[in-house]
């Protein structure tokens, strides 16, 4: 009875230390929605919190902090990702080391799994292009300053001085960033112009390095349902990476959500064609061939 009531205990600290949490499919409890500082360091949480410092120190000072007067940090995490478990740690550290308060740092834990794909619970992220964590979101004066995305360019302190002084300073995956600025200025119907495909597809393809930046992007907007945004980034990364099975894959799963059962069926063909075999494959056109058999039937 002791045990038990302990436990329940814990799960109440829990709830009421972290707000909202949930259970990953491996059993891990994970940290969602809006925290604060305390949370990352109690716990489980609080042993990476403390590693990820050993032997860390930055030059910053309260000089360079002045620099900052004014401004704000949006923090987008994932207490399941290893990036966020690295810099977060390092950044809230010299964020203090600069005379910098804490309340001036919004931290939001985002999920990572299924139809919540890096997503918070209240829509945190929407209209703000986070598709990789952790995301550090500069604001003063109701402006972006500039943001590190997943990692930084140069060193912790170098990035925050570049974005503080103003300098100039590019986050990483500016491959994304142009695609999202693209999509937000054209109409989804003049996008699909093919003249226009080729010029995006030749403004894009030079700043992505691997298939897994357009990849996460698209199941950002996904789990957004933002659909018709997410099938032309998963065309697009088709387009990219040919031959990639996980890329094919994912524009299959897209032709699915919308549908278009032959075209979906065409996708996990090829991949078992590249692949051999592929179980994910297989189960997918059973469920295509299921819902086509369904529609025929119906007719």
């Amino acid at each position: 009875m002791k045990r038990y009531l302990i436990l329940i205990i814990n799960v109440m600290v829990i709830f009421q230390i972290h707000g909202q949490t949930y259970t990953d499919k491996k059993g891990n409890v994970h940290l969602w929605g809006k925290v604060k500082v305390d949370d990352l360091k109690n716990a489980e949480y609080g042993e990476w919190y403390t590693r990820n410092m050993k032997n860390y120190k930055t030059y910053l000072s309260e000089t360079e902090g002045k620099l900052f007067a004014g401004c704000s940090v949006r923090i987008f995490l994932g207490t399941w990702c290893g990036d966020t478990k690295f810099l977060v740690p390092k950044f809230i550290e010299t964020w203090k080391a600069m005379g910098l308060k804490e309340d001036k740092l919004e931290l939001i834990a985002l999920h990572h799994e299924g139809d919540n794909y890096k997503q918070g619970p209240n829509d945190e992220t929407l209209g703000l292009n986070i598709h990789k964590v952790p995301t550090f979101i500069f604001e003063k004066n109701g402006k972006e300053m500039g943001r590190i995305v997943e990692r930084t360019i140069f060193d912790l302190d170098t990035d925050l001085m570049q974005i503080a002084n103003g300098y100039p300073y590019e986050e990483r995956y500016q491959g994304v960033v142009m695609l999202h600025k693209i999509m937000d200025q054209m109409d989804m119907e003049s996008m699909w112009i093919e003249d226009n495909v080729k010029k995006i597809f030749n403004t894009v393809r030079r700043e992505v390095a691997t298939s897994s930046e357009l990849n996460a992007y698209g199941y950002v907007l996904k789990a957004q349902n933002q659909l018709e945004k997410a099938h032309f980034v998963f065309f697009l990364n088709r387009r990219i990476f040919p031959y990639d099975p996980n890329v094919i894959d994912s524009y299959g799963e897209i032709l699915m959500q919308m549908n278009r059962w032959e075209e979906a069926a065409q996708e996990f063909n090829e991949v078992i064609r590249i692949k051999g075999s592929d179980q994910n494959a297989v189960e997918q056109l059973n469920l295509i061939y299921s819902e086509m058999k369904k529609m025929d039937s119906s007719e």
